[in-house]
């Protein structure tokens, strides 16, 4: 193993077992390791051309000055003169660089912050971009009737399995619709998640973002696409804890995050959503934001939506955690804006 693998190796067991220095808790997502590790590399990269030795651990504990600002500085312009990377890639590759400078920090290797003071880009703050009405009603018409076609280059055959996949695909949709889970979070659901009543339902974050747990009172339109899927689920012998599997004989399994990314994608493809004038793209992070955007316009406030999205803002904390009865008046206005 070379010097550089056995540094991001051992930076990456700290970044899994420490906090990162933005945040106080543990449980960062194998996204945010895999985003940081890839950064890292980049920086390492760098440091070989611009010094002609590589990064060496042993070497910078003599010296441990060599890592100052000015040098970060310095690899920060580069990805954007050099690299051309946009303001946001670089605020995320500043943020791996804080985490690598508490590594060195905890190995005791320095016990400076060379990540101090450093002059980042602003980033273009831009409105959330969600589905409009007249989209979400597009989009919702797509699950009236199974369709065969994939995005991939894979075609389907007519089968007898279609109508029960489109109530599972449905009720996936129609959660991250009328709920807004992660697809992360979506994907992790298991059947204990779920508690569904004649006249409303729960369901139970158990591990979102930064390992926080929520609770999300469920409107009708979720309630209703779960309770079809749950039947379907019922005539099928699944021996799994998974909320939503794949649907082919033999052994059960969870759904991956891909399926449910490609289904997503596929039915604004199937509603028509890709041939608008712009086209839009359809993702569950864009559900999620539909779901957002909906609150909103009910009217809901700033500190109910932070809490029914599992966002961290300092303001849901100064007034309070919202109690379960205000988010389930705030889930049922959700209720009246069903499009089919």
């Amino acid at each position: 193993m070379s010097n550089t693998e056995q540094i991001l190796l051992d930076f990456q067991t700290h970044i899994q077992s420490s906090p990162l220095p933005t945040r106080h808790s543990l449980g960062v997502a194998d996204k945010t390791i895999r985003g940081y590790m890839y950064d890292i590399s980049i920086f390492l990269r760098w440091w070989e051309q611009v010094h002609a030795v590589k990064f060496d651990i042993e070497h910078l504990k003599n010296n441990p000055f060599l890592l100052n600002k000015k040098k970060l500085q310095d690899f920060l312009t580069w990805l954007e003169t050099e690299r051309k990377y946009t303001a946001s890639t670089i605020l995320r590759h500043a943020a791996s660089l804080r985490s690598f400078s508490d590594y060195l920090n905890a190995l005791e290797v320095i016990q400076h912050d060379p990540t101090r003071g450093l002059r980042l880009p602003i980033k273009k703050q831009s409105d959330p971009k969600g589905l409009d009405d007249d989209q979400r009603a597009q989009f919702e018409f797509a699950f009236l009737s199974p369709w065969l076609n994939k995005v991939t280059k894979r075609k389907r055959t007519k089968e007898t399995l279609a109508p029960k996949r489109l109530a599972r695909d449905k009720a996936i949709a129609f959660l991250m619709l009328y709920a807004g889970p992660r697809v992360e979070e979506t994907y992790a659901l298991n059947l204990g998640d779920i508690e569904i009543y004649p006249r409303s339902g729960i369901l139970h974050i158990r591990k979102g973002k930064n390992a926080k747990e929520r609770d999300v009172p469920l409107p009708k339109a979720a309630r209703e696409a779960l309770t079809e899927w749950l039947k379907v689920r019922s005539e099928y012998s699944i021996n799994h804890d998974a909320l939503f599997v794949e649907l082919r004989r033999g052994t059960f399994k969870r759904l991956s995050m891909r399926s449910m990314q490609m289904m997503v994608a596929e039915a604004g493809q199937q509603a028509g959503l890709d041939r608008l004038e712009p086209p839009v793209a359809v993702t569950p992070h864009i559900l999620r934001h539909t779901y957002l955007y909906m609150l909103r316009k009910a009217g809901v406030s700033a500190e109910v939506r932070a809490e029914m999205a599992g966002h961290s803002l300092e303001t849901t904390m100064k007034y309070g955690s919202p109690k379960l009865e205000e988010k389930q008046r705030a889930a049922d206005l959700l209720d009246n804006v069903v499009t089919i």
